[in-house]
């Protein structure tokens, strides 16, 4: 039984960091006493995680997939998808600020064997340079974090706590961070799926009022590296042009009768608020 290859990805390329920086550098941080995950959807403006290291229920949470308002407007009179997704990486671009929250949880049965887990991706941004991006693994009870200001790194990860990333590194390991930040992810799914999507129509999202498109079949199973049926997406672009939420689901049973099932489903919230990303430890 084997997870799916974006849910390996992300979670193997975070370990991968860990191991690979945890000892990269001689500035070790001051905070070592850190024993575990803070999972609020805040920068740290001091500089320790305060929970335990896994994820509970909570963190993993995921909403119904239901809108909170449906208008009921037809299908044929809504905006055309392909101009309307293809814009929407350059309007989230454009924003100063926003956090997202990504969660991805698989469920695969095999005889007598269940296995399952959830990756959760917390990520703040602050134009024009400041990252904060914390990926959770449950099964593994994990949590790796990074912050990044203009020109400096920071990484955690427990036990060592708070590491400042040496500056003849900091290129390389920006450039690996890159496939968390949300702008890489949605770019990459918004030039595939411009063309392959109808219009349901308009509805309102935490709050916001958005275009709701869907995408179902061959293109979803795709981008996710999955070889189930079942497959179908959920994308809604806000009013002002940017990715709001988007959802894929898949599940289905394979010629051996085992069953698998994997949800990926990421929000977009706090646009152009005050979102403040400050180091967290001293130089």
């Amino acid at each position: 039984m084997k997870k799916k290859a974006i849910f390996l990805l992300i979670a193997g390329l975070a370990l991968g960091l860990a191991i690979a920086l945890a000892g990269c550098g001689s500035n070790k941080a001051a905070n070592t006493t850190a024993t575990g995950p803070s999972t609020e959807e805040s920068s740290p403006a001091a500089v320790s995680p305060a929970e335990p290291a896994t994820a509970t229920t909570e963190e993993v949470e995921r909403p119904a997939v239901q809108p909170e308002e449906i208008t009921g407007e037809e299908e044929s009179g809504g905006p055309e998808s392909t101009g309307t997704i293809a814009a929407s990486l350059q309007a989230l671009r454009s924003l100063a600020s926003y956090r997202y929250k990504t969660v991805m949880h698989y469920t695969g049965t095999g005889g007598s064997r269940t296995e399952s887990g959830d990756l959760t991706v917390i990520g703040e941004y602050s134009a024009p340079d400041r990252h904060h991006i914390t990926i959770i693994d449950a099964e593994e009870g994990t949590r790796t974090e990074f912050i990044e200001v203009g020109d400096s790194l920071w990484m955690y990860n427990d036990p060592v706590g708070w590491t400042k990333i040496p500056d003849e590194a900091v290129e390389a390991m920006s450039q690996t961070i890159t496939s968390f930040a949300l702008d890489f992810i949605w770019g990459g799914l918004a030039e595939e799926m411009a063309g392959e999507t109808r219009y349901v129509g308009k509805e309102t999202v935490n709050g916001v009022r958005a275009l709701h498109y869907a995408a179902s079949g061959s293109f979803w199973e795709d981008e996710i590296g999955t070889e189930v049926g079942n497959a179908h997406g959920d994308i809604w672009i806000a009013e002002a042009g940017y990715p709001l939420r988007f959802v894929f689901t898949a599940s289905g049973t394979d010629e051996e009768g085992n069953t698998e099932s994997v949800e990926w489903r990421t929000e977009v919230t706090e646009v152009n608020t005050q979102v403040v990303i400050s180091p967290p430890i001293a130089d």
